[in-house]
């Protein structure tokens, strides 16, 4: 059985929140979960998102399939533990600079190349 590390929605209606957890791979988004190993909550100012680097790794080296997304709060939990945080509570704010740019951004962007 293989498993992925992913998120689980979480939270009221139009006020979302999520859990990153590990579960298998087949399972349904909001099935059966084997660990918990951090949350990510979108709607505060700013995003912030809090995920137990050392359980993380441990399931990583067994085999687990991590999500992009997952992987990208990864990287950042990381390289805010390599500035002198805790890795089994790594804490990341996501401001608004590390955000996706938006459609019209990436056509302003596109234009002024051509």
């Amino acid at each position: 059985m293989s498993v992925s590390i992913r998120m689980s929605r979480i939270g009221a209606n139009k006020k979302a929140s999520f859990r990153i957890v590990v579960s298998a791979t087949r399972s349904k988004c909001g099935g059966a979960q084997l660990d918990t190993l951090g949350h990510y909550r979108p709607d505060g100012e700013p995003r912030e998102a809090v995920i137990d680097l050392v359980r993380t790794r441990e399931w990583i080296k067994k085999g687990a399939i991590v999500s992009p997304t997952v992987q990208r709060i990864i990287k950042a939990a990381e390289a805010a533990v390599k500035d002198g945080g805790d890795a089994a509570k790594a804490r990341v704010a996501f401001g608004s600079a590390t955000t996706k740019k938006t459609h019209k951004d990436r056509l302003a962007a596109k234009k002024k190349k051509d």
